[in-house]
């Protein structure tokens, strides 16, 4: 009876892992599908000569496998251009039914290995003839791409009235649609050799994608130079710096050819340190070294995109290698060395994490130097107050008597002069008679006259450039993507962290109260987890909620009910901890005149298991008001709902505000009002940026919360305080704007309220607040927000 236990787990066990493997093939071939799709839609958006489109046509036509994805994504390609759209989706659907009626009719590719087989029941025979679709020869693939491009022609030729110019397109397209399928179809098949040929063809794809691309923007970047990173990178990974090379300069003759240096740099620089086990300096000195040359090729401009693109390039290469390169090579060192799969698992979850630092790294160095940019654009160059200066002097001295004096026999004198105002200006921002020599002072009677224009142009230009230097703000924004990424990393190295001591206390538990397993492992910090290999629990002293409860309190976290999961062939029984306690929330919102409320008010939690209560007060009144209000709102919830720390996102929200207000002509600042609520610890924190106070209700004990600051969007540092309070079940928190509080004698009927809402639901506390508040003549918008808090059961 033990014996069919154990095999009926054993073989419960294999089919589990059976699935599981499974899922993973499925997944697996689902990214490469939806590699071809995206590729399929560059092409589709890559004009050749005379307009011509016949890459999108050898892609469709040159390949045995994807057809329905890189049908897809041709299909998108033509919904982007809507004149066209019709004709084109049904070229390529035409394309795709002709190759499916010619394989299946035509070719007669391995059907006198088939001849033996006539005697096999009708359904076998179309099975077998089902399986060889899209699987004909290279020269029907040729003729269905020749046969899609000369349709396509045809129509542009009737439509455009039989031009010489329409011609041409029409011979060209046909000619370069059957030359590409042919070299496409080597370079797509799995089952070619490698040979020069098939070097050729992947050289000839690679340039296609990354010059079809060169028309297509991503974030505002053009995705030629993205792809081209990439790819150069991913094939000296994968093929060795010498293909990683030669890809490299295709790249570059694709997109630019004056830039094409810049790839080859990267990819020696990423294999100089790959070559010695460094992959992530690797990556980053690559980009360093493409970055320079850029910069030298291109010029200092060139760095607002060659910038973003290499980190983008990065960040693509870094999830290439994660999900694609290291999956075979850790599967065979598991294999030769026999290492755990903890193990491997956490040397790919540190080398991953040294890469993204080393990308937070270089978003910190970039916002430094951007910081020192921006601090140079304030003021004017040499060049420029030498200009300003001399300007100066040859309105005033067109028609002086003295001029032939001054800037002839006197020259050097007066050329003495005029440096010593440029060095004043320069370290002072204005110049005096003190800059000016004692002769040339006493000659000249015009002298105070050129000195005030002086320093007016120099204002004006000083102002200008004021204006119009955003370095600050391309700084910040990379300040802020820097923290973004160092935060999560941070927080990370919590979560999956090991604990070894409470790992053994575990396992001493277990073994004691009769629970047979393998292996325990126990991870995070603020979400525990406990994976206890090989259990079975059908023998065990204790019941699985005294289990449950018992290794809760051993965690120091209340623990979910079990779960269980497969992974690598191991069974494993899993205790993640829970949230202690839930909200019941209520918000209530009057704008001050009946019309649009300045005012905005949010409640979300995120998947992190934090509870979030929002109010923003738009400095002003009106749309204006409701437009900044808003936008902080929805800026904080995607942040937020996304994992990303409040400090940070209010950081990154302050530039986004200042940078707005410094081109606009009314006032753009708002309050912020944020609570946020840890439902797994209780830990309640509230962060407030000129926001009127907040109140804890505890019985009838009423505690306020209130900070000195000033609204987002006015100073340059973000000005907020954190209070941070450990709640009960049973407590209520109220928010409220500024408008309840100044409605009535600084608000003070609002604590003796407060004290006595412990019956009332948060409905109830809201409306009643907003209704007391709103009936006073000339109040203010009011919102208001009440939280009741409860234990999770």
């Amino acid at each position: 009876m033990q014996e069919e236990k154990i095999k009926g787990r054993e073989s419960k066990k294999e089919k589990n892992t059976q699935f599981a493997e499974r899922v993973a093939v499925w997944g697996r071939r689902l990214c490469v599908e939806a590699l071809f799709l995206g590729g399929a839609y560059v092409f589709g958006e890559g004009r050749m000569l005379f307009g011509s489109a016949p890459l999108g046509i050898a892609l469709l036509c040159g390949t045995r496998k994807h057809v329905p994805a890189i049908l897809t994504g041709l299909l998108l390609s033509s919904l982007a251009r809507p004149e066209s759209a019709p004709i084109y989706i049904l070229i390529y659907i035409a394309a795709a039914v002709i190759r499916l009626l010619s394989g299946l009719l035509v070719d007669d590719t391995g059907k006198d290995c088939q001849k033996s087989d006539a005697e096999l029941p009708l359904r076998v025979r179309v099975l077998s003839e089902v399986r060889g679709v899209f699987t004909e020869s290279i020269a029907l693939r040729a003729a269905s791409a020749a046969l899609a491009a000369f349709a396509l022609s045809l129509y542009r030729v009737i439509v455009g009235g039989f031009r010489f110019y329409d011609l041409l397109a029409a011979l060209f397209c046909v000619a370069v649609a059957a030359a590409a399928t042919v070299v496409f179809s080597v370079a797509l098949d799995e089952r070619a050799r490698w040979s020069p040929l098939r070097l050729f063809s992947e050289g000839t794809l690679l340039f296609s994608i990354v010059w079809s691309a060169d028309g297509i923007s991503l974030l505002g970047l053009t995705l030629a130079p993205i792809l081209a990173f990439t790819f150069s990178l991913c094939i000296a990974r994968q093929r060795g710096v010498g293909e990683g090379i030669a890809a490299a300069l295709l790249c570059g003759l694709a997109h630019s050819p004056l830039n094409a240096p810049a790839f080859v740099f990267a990819v020696l620089g990423y294999f100089f340190f790959y070559s010695m086990g460094r992959e992530s300096a690797g990556v980053l000195f690559g980009s360093l070294c493409a970055l320079l040359w850029s910069s030298y090729a291109l010029g200092a401009d060139s760095l607002l995109y060659t910038i973003p693109t290499l980190l983008i390039s990065d960040v693509l290469f870094t999830l290439a290698e994660k999900f694609f390169f290291s999956h075979g090579e850790e599967q065979e060192e598991e294999r030769e060395t026999g290492v755990g799969v903890r193990s491997l698992d956490d040397l790919k979850y540190r080398d991953a994490n040294d890469r993204f630092r080393g990308i937070s790294d270089a978003f910190s160095s970039l916002s430094e130097m951007f910081y020192n940019l921006s601090d140079r654009f304030r003021r004017p160059g040499t060049l420029d107050l030498r200009r300003l200066c001399d300007s100066a002097f040859d309105r005033h001295c067109a028609d002086c008597p003295n001029k032939t004096v001054c800037w002839g026999l006197e020259y050097s004198e007066t050329l003495s002069t005029l440096n010593s105002l440029i060095s004043a200006l320069h370290t002072k921002g204005e110049v005096t008679k003190a800059a000016v020599g004692a002769p040339i002072d006493r000659r000249c009677a015009r002298m105070e006259g050129i000195l005030e224009e002086i320093n007016r142009e120099c204002a004006r230009l000083t102002g200008e450039m004021l204006k119009n230097n955003r370095t600050e703000i391309f700084a910040m924004d990379y300040e802020g993507a820097a923290k973004i990424i160092s935060d999560a990393l941070e927080e990370d190295d919590g979560e999956y962290r090991f604990d070894p001591a409470l790992e053994r206390r575990i396992a001493e538990y277990l073994a004691d109260a009769g629970v047979a397993f393998s292996g325990v492992t126990v991870y995070g910090n603020r979400r525990r987890r406990i994976l206890v290999r090989g259990a079975d629990i059908e023998n065990a002293k204790v019941t699985p909620e005294v289990l449950r409860s018992d290794l809760g309190e051993m965690c120091s976290a209340r623990l979910e009910r079990p779960s269980f999961e497969v992974e690598h062939g191991v069974s494993s029984m899993v205790f993640s901890a829970g949230k202690k306690m839930r909200v019941l929330g209520a918000q209530n919102n009057i704008s001050a005149d009946g019309g649009i409320s300045g005012d905005s008010v949010n409640l979300f939690t995120n998947k992190k298991d934090y509870f979030y209560a929002l109010i923003s007060d738009g400095m002003g009144a009106g749309r204006e008001a409701a437009l900044t209000s808003g936008l902080c709102s929805v800026f904080m919830e995607k942040m937020l709902r996304a994992g990303n720390r409040a400090r940070t996102s209010l950081r990154m929200l302050n530039n986004m505000i200042r940078s707005r207000g410094a081109d606009s002509t009314v006032e753009c600042s708002s309050t912020i009002d944020l609570l946020e609520l840890d439902l797994m610890t209780g830990v309640c924190t509230f962060i407030k940026s000129g926001a009127a106070p907040s109140f804890i209700i505890r019985g009838n004990v009423v505690r306020r919360m209130q900070a000195g600051t000033v609204p987002i969007g006015i100073i340059c540092a973000l000005d907020a305080k954190e209070t941070s309070f450990s709640l009960m079940a049973g407590d209520t928190v109220v928010m409220v704007s500024d408008g309840v509080i100044e409605s009535e004698g600084g608000g003070e009927w609002l604590v003796s309220f407060l004290s006595g809402v412990g019956e009332m639901t948060p409905d109830e506390i809201v409306y009643n607040i907003c209704l007391r508040a709103g009936s006073h003549d000339g109040h203010d918008d009011c919102s208001a927000i009440a939280l009741r808090i409860e234990a999770e059961e």
